[in-house]
């Protein structure tokens, strides 16, 4: 049987996520002004606060599979710096700082044997869960519950590694329902990623706006003489 080619989702960096690129120190989650009973926003945010909350629940593909190595690795989800890591106890995404001394984690490295993630200044552990389990100037001490990172939900798949920074695990609408991914009816394409300037709203009007059809690819399959769209109508019984 032939298969048919699929493009799979597209991995898309605009404003909401910029992929393999660590932060710099400073941008750090600010609890500055805020009480601890509001959401802690991004330090720098870009979005109207009101909008972040809302799109924040929602679930993101940050990085490539293939990406997700022997090295932890840095990107960032609606101006939130995070890091990804993997070991034998799994995936793992965390806010892309040691709140030791604010170093990004994403410039450590993985102790495979131990099954952790090693900050790069003072050599502080963490686990899969994100706990500190190891001070090594201090080795018989117990790290505190504070010093453990703020994680997030993780989920692999379709060849991407997604999260959500609000949104839940148990979430059953958390991911798009693409069972072709691993049929053998099909094979699977997993194209590059892309840089857009543009925020994600105006994104969305673009993949939804066909209108536009006979005039940006005029040179390809557009025709700038047919420009009127067709509706479909429903029969009537």
């Amino acid at each position: 049987k032939a298969k048919t080619i699929l493009g799979a989702i597209p991995l898309i960096r605009w404003d909401i996520t910029r992929l393999g690129q660590a932060p710099p120190m400073s941008n750090a989650v600010n609890y500055r002004n805020q009480s601890s009973s509001s959401r802690p926003y991004p330090r720098g945010l870009t979005f109207a606060p009101s909008d972040w909350e809302v799109i924040a629940t929602y679930w993101y593909p940050i990085a490539f599979s293939r990406d997700i190595t022997d090295r932890p690795l840095g990107t960032m989800l609606l101006d939130q710096p995070l890091v990804v890591w993997r070991t034998a106890d799994g995936l793992s995404v965390a806010n892309d700082l040691c709140v030791h001394r604010g170093v990004p984690l994403s410039m450590g490295h993985i102790d495979q044997g131990k099954k952790q993630l090693v900050c790069k200044y003072h050599g502080f552990h963490y686990n899969a869960t994100g706990q500190c389990t190891l001070i090594p100037a201090d080795p018989d001490a117990r790290p505190p519950a504070r010093l453990g990172l703020k994680t997030y939900p993780v989920k692999e798949a379709f060849g991407l590694i997604w999260t959500s920074l609000t949104g839940t695990a148990e979430d059953p609408d958390a991911l798009p329902i693409f069972p072709e991914w691993d049929s053998s009816d099909y094979q699977g394409i997993l194209p590059d990623s892309i840089d857009l300037k543009a925020a994600a709203g105006r994104q969305m009007e673009g993949f939804l706006d066909v209108d536009k059809f006979a005039w940006v690819p005029a040179e390809s399959f557009g025709d700038r003489h047919t420009p009127v769209v067709t509706r479909k109508t429903e029969p009537t019984h």
